[in-house]
């Protein structure tokens, strides 16, 4: 990898997504596996949500959202990595989908920088005691820079209404991908 340059998928190609945004209270894990899904839907395998819940490159994620939130958090309370995993394999598995859910509980880099090396993007929790601004949150991640002093990023959809942000590595403490 070339320091100081980004590696990943293009930022545009999130676009489409900045509107996506958590609606309130701790929903992050949800709208991150909607992000994740869609992105997947747009440009790896189409068939991974069903056309009745949404059509490759729509705007609406509603359908997608209210059937995640129920297989992902059902009561609205905070998420770790495994419950967002094993939200998404319950997904797969009630739409006999030939995925499932892979989660780490700590760490991230390698892990996440293997996934977007495939082109495929990564969910990432990351944590306030890490340093997040943002608090606990997820995100999906789609780029990574390692600078000529070390330092690591991310490039991020934050569900916050920005498809663009740039974190660092030292916030992330999980990740859900797909093996």
């Amino acid at each position: 990898m070339e320091k100081s340059t980004w590696q990943g998928i293009p930022e545009e190609r999130f676009r489409l997504y900045r509107q996506w945004v958590t609606p309130s209270g701790y929903l992050c894990g949800t709208y991150a596996a909607a992000v994740f899904l869609a992105y997947f839907q747009d440009h790896i395998d189409a068939s991974i949500i069903p056309q009745a819940f949404r059509k490759k490159n729509q705007r609406d994620l509603t359908a997608v959202t209210a059937f995640l939130r129920l297989v992902i958090q059902p009561h609205g309370l905070p998420t770790i990595s495994w419950q967002v995993a094993h939200g998404l394999s319950r997904y797969f598995a009630h739409f006999q989908l030939p995925y499932r859910g892979r989660a780490t509980m700590v760490g991230g880099w390698q892990r996440a920088c293997k996934r977007i090396d495939q082109g495929k993007p990564v969910i990432i929790g990351i944590l306030k005691p890490l340093g997040s601004t943002y608090g606990n949150h997820w995100v999906v991640a789609y780029a990574y820079l390692e600078n000529d002093k070390g330092e690591r990023f991310f490039k991020v959809h934050d569900n916050w209404g920005n498809y663009r942000k740039v974190i660092p590595a030292s916030w992330v403490n999980g990740t859900v991908t797909l093996p």
